[in-house]
């Protein structure tokens, strides 16, 4: 574990007594470096990565909304490292997250959604052809070191708090790697807990294989047992028009779980999120007297961005 990460505690469960579940809350958005969110915590062992290869500048993409290049353009800077951001999405600098990429004097390349990989790939060539050891993240902090900072997430919860024993984590889900953490971290700590990834944006085939993919990787770079299917469970009832998308369902539930509980989701990633355990609340998916602990991984950023829509 990195001197970084030994500074400070990063669980920090909030209790809410409701009259139907017991609701804990673990808020990303606190999370004490680069702005917050679960892309801070998964940046820790990119860095770390990062240094022991003597790299000196970082390739990586994602939209102006994105967590993930945000705290990576700060990162950089902070550690003097060169860093492009490729942005599939308008250079709209009203985006607090983008507007912070920019602030970070990050090179910022808009393209379309089709033209990443290959500018990406451009990017890494542009570096080397200067001289410069360039170190590439895919989008979102995908792969096996993002998925293991959530589980070692899950060994923190379970030192900080032995008796919360939870029958359901909730969470946002998008490429698959945070949910991987979460199931192998639960599996082996938390064995009766069901872990659900509520989808922003994929639907459930291209979730579901994702998400194999990134526990069998894990589960192999930690050298475990492998995850059975039965574990996995990754729903995409809640995405509406992809990711972005808005309804008034969602704005309705993201207000109401504010005004009663202070618990303040954004509407591309947590707020889906709430709608799904909401939602799976209200159905008896979840039954009445449940302990369920929603693991908030966006950022306050995203919720100011969305303020125009949720304060309507």
């Amino acid at each position: 574990m990195s001197e970084s990460r030994e500074k400070f505690p990063t669980i920090n469960i909030q209790s809410i007594k409701t009259n139907n579940f017991d609701l804990y809350i673990q808020n990303e958005a606190y999370y004490p470096l680069y702005g917050g969110s679960s892309k801070a915590r998964k940046l820790h062992f990119f860095i770390e990565n990062i240094k022991a290869k003597g790299s000196n500048a970082v390739v990586t993409a994602g939209s102006a909304s994105s967590n993930h290049a945000r705290v990576t353009a700060l990162a950089c800077a902070q550690y003097g490292w060169d860093c492009t951001i490729v942005v599939h999405d308008k250079p709209d600098f009203n985006k607090g997250n983008l507007a912070l990429m920019k602030l970070a004097g990050a090179r910022l390349v808009f393209v379309e959604l089709s033209e990443v990989k290959e500018t990406m790939d451009h990017e890494m060539a542009r570096y080397k052809k200067n001289g410069k050891a360039p170190y590439y993240i895919y989008g979102g902090g995908s792969g096996v070191l993002g998925s293991l900072a959530f589980y070692e997430a899950i060994k923190e919860l379970k030192a900080c708090y032995p008796n919360l024993n939870p029958d359901y984590l909730i969470h946002p889900a998008g490429t698959g790697g945070t949910q991987a953490g979460f199931v192998v971290g639960c599996n082996e700590m938390f064995p009766n807990t069901k872990v659900i990834g509520v989808s922003v944006a994929r639907n459930k085939n291209r979730g579901l294989e994702a998400l194999r993919q990134d526990c069998k990787e894990l589960t192999k770079h930690l050298d475990l047992p492998p995850i059975c299917e039965s574990k996995l469970n990754f729903k995409d009832e809640w995405v509406g028009d992809g990711y972005g998308s808005t309804s008034q369902d969602l704005i309705e539930v993201i207000n109401k779980y504010a005004k009663e509980y202070g618990l303040v989701t954004d509407i591309t990633y947590t707020g889906k999120a709430l709608q799904g355990l909401n939602a799976m609340l209200n159905n008896n998916e979840i039954e009445k007297g449940s302990s369920v602990l929603f693991w908030n991984t966006g950022s306050l950023i995203n919720v100011i961005d969305n303020k125009k829509d949720l304060l309507q």
